[in-house]
């Protein structure tokens, strides 16, 4: 998504509001999205002080697999954008590394992958379908949310195993 700076110089410094669909490119970006719907930005942008403005509202779905039972779920997600741009070439002010103004490129405002950051820093680094997600079972594989596979799983630290043996023995 990008804006040409002409654009809001027209306006004369009032806002011009923003409500597009946003294609993001987010798939294989994070482990778990399998797809990225379009995205919609609702917002606005201005000029003031040499400044380029951008604000408002990103919001669409993911489709994400399920960190324990691996199934397909779609995740919402809206997010809030401010970014602010430069002309470095018209620029009275002196920009360095630590401040969070990006420079124009080719006269353009370009929101693309601040919108697809924005997002990506949205993303839990592990999701999962609902709470009560029982997972895969680690013997069988049987999806434990479709049906119950009878397994029984009792895994015990082989490092701690004496003390089983231990209480198993003063139970007797």
């Amino acid at each position: 998504m990008k804006i040409h700076k002409n654009e809001l110089l027209q306006l004369h410094g009032n806002k011009m509001p923003i409500d597009r669909e946003v294609a993001l490119h987010l798939k294989g970006r994070h482990p778990q999205i399998i797809d990225a719907g379009p995205a919609r930005f609702a917002g606005e942008a201005y000029t003031t002080s040499g400044l380029y403005m951008v604000e408002g509202h990103v919001a669409g779905e993911l489709t994400m697999e399920c960190a324990r039972c691996l199934e397909p779920f779609t995740y919402a997600y809206r997010e809030t954008i401010k970014e602010t741009f430069v002309d470095e070439k018209a620029a009275e002010i002196e920009i360095d590394e630590e401040m969070e103004i990006h420079p124009l490129e080719n006269d353009q405002l370009d929101l693309q992958p601040h919108l697809e950051g924005a997002v990506l820093l949205s993303v839990p680094s592990v999701l999962i379908c609902k709470d009560d997600c029982k997972g895969i079972c680690p013997e069988c594989g049987t999806n434990r949310n479709r049906k119950s596979c009878g397994c029984v799983v009792e895994r015990i630290d082989p490092r701690l195993a004496v003390l089983g043996e231990l209480f198993g023995k003063q139970d007797k």
